[in-house]
């Protein structure tokens, strides 16, 4: 299925003097993002409209190879009436074939095209926004009046309204029908011909429920989309230091590395170094200030352990095999930091039990990072109880716990916490199954 992108406004509210659809948003463009999100939910053929300044959008994306996707351009020369005949133009290449219809100056978070019935064929769909008060900017937002499910009326100047038109549309031949009906008696909206879409019974109308999106309007509008962006890196599982400290200065990073070609692979690689970096200062920590600096990097290293994630969201990035890499490297950094631990400390006290307290310390961490992710998956998504232990907060125990220079205390410490965790997962396990 081909997805139709309007790309010819001249959009006069966010004051540039290139096309808006190349205004950057956390390292891409806006039109690279609509095309990206799209290819998420499986669609590669993109028909993108140009009109102003079409020639910079045709430069910038070229064939979409870039992209990992194919791009046939059509040109509007009339791009400064409204976007219906953008739409319209659309026909010649899009034919009597089914297609999604996106704007380019709208961002969203790709799963809401999974929103769209798989099964539709008879009618187009629009996908909105019931929870109107969360819409920015909803005065220029163009309205949508939903009653017992089903679309009433369509357009910006509704006083009462319901829900907001996201700019995502499911569309059939039964649209061009409708704007060559509009655009014939002068009415260029868009809105104009999906009303008559309503009036024949031919649109329906899917809830977003909460889902992300922007119209990317001024400059207001790109700086809240962007927040909102950068505050969607928090991941449910994330541990208390990751929620409360990590995450607020990691996606700061972040929204500065995507404006750079720096990989996720790379960022999970230097991670890596700086936690090697760490557990080389441990095996010195006869020099107190040593020990303090191996403190400082293991949090440092904790803090950016959550950038190339972010990195590889915001860019489109996220793939099986970095995912596998990060979690080796972060296994290999947790063993390198406690064998520097155990060795600093029986270097300086010639302790072996030490090596006991690492020795608990490593298995539990390790076992708590083979077991995290299925017994999530199978018996967490309604229970999250369990001790807090994640490698965030290990990570944070051993920094503080080099601060105080109570190293064996630290690994005894951790060495408790994980193995409790692991067990109390086993039984939960073994009960489940009983």
């Amino acid at each position: 299925m081909k997805a139709v992108i309007l790309a010819a406004g001249r959009g006069k509210r966010l004051s540039r003097t290139s096309p808006k659809p190349l205004t950057f948003l956390l390292g891409h463009t806006l039109i690279e993002r609509t095309i990206l999100s799209a290819k998420e939910h499986g669609i590669t053929d993109f028909v993108i409209v140009v009109g102003y300044k079409g020639e910079e959008i045709i430069e910038y994306l070229g064939s979409g190879e870039k992209l990992g996707v194919s791009i046939q351009y059509v040109k509007n020369l009339d791009w400064d009436k409204e976007n219906g005949l953008s739409v319209l133009k659309a026909k010649e290449v899009v034919g009597d074939e089914d297609f999604i219809l996106l704007m380019a100056d709208h961002v969203f978070d790709h799963d809401i095209l999974g929103l769209i019935p798989s099964n539709t064929s008879e009618k187009c769909v629009l996908l909105v926004d019931g929870n109107v008060d969360g819409v920015f900017d909803r005065e220029d937002a163009t309205k949508v009046i939903v009653r017992n499910g089903s679309p009433s009326a369509i357009g910006k100047k509704l006083s009462k309204y319901n829900a907001v038109d996201c700019g995502i549309f499911y569309c059939t031949t039964d649209l061009f029908d409708a704007l060559e009906s509009t655009v014939s008696r002068d009415k260029y909206r868009l809105s104009e011909a999906v009303q008559r879409l309503i009036d024949e019974g031919k649109l329906d109308v899917v809830d977003i429920d909460g889902g992300f999106w922007c119209d990317i309007d001024t400059q207001e509008s790109l700086k809240y989309a962007e927040n909102k962006m950068l505050h969607s890196l928090t991941k449910p599982t994330d541990g208390l230091i990751s929620k409360h400290f990590n995450r607020k200065i990691s996606t700061k990073i972040s929204r500065m590395l995507v404006r750079t070609r720096i990989t996720p692979n790379q960022l999970s690689i230097l991670v890596f170094i700086l936690s090697m970096t760490a557990a080389g200062f441990f095996i010195h920590m006869s020099e107190f200030y040593y020990l303090l600096i191996g403190g400082i990097l293991v949090q440092l290293s904790s803090i950016l352990d959550g950038c190339d994630g972010e990195v590889a969201r915001l860019k489109f990035m996220k793939t099986d095999r970095g995912g596998f890499i990060d979690s080796v490297l972060d296994r290999y950094a947790d063993s390198l930091i406690i064998f520097g631990l155990c060795y600093g400390y029986w270097l300086v006290t010639g302790d072996i039990l030490i090596w006991l307290a690492g020795f608990g310390a490593l298995i539990g961490t390790l076992v708590f990072s083979y077991t995290n992710a299925r017994h999530e998956e199978e018996f967490e998504a309604t229970e999250r109880k369990g001790i807090p232990i994640r490698r965030d907060i290990r990570l944070f125990i051993i920094m503080v716990g080099a601060f105080l220079n109570q190293i064996l205390i630290t690994l005894i410490l951790i060495a408790i916490l994980t193995n409790a965790e692991n067990l109390r997962r086993i039984t939960v396990t073994s009960s489940q199954n009983s």
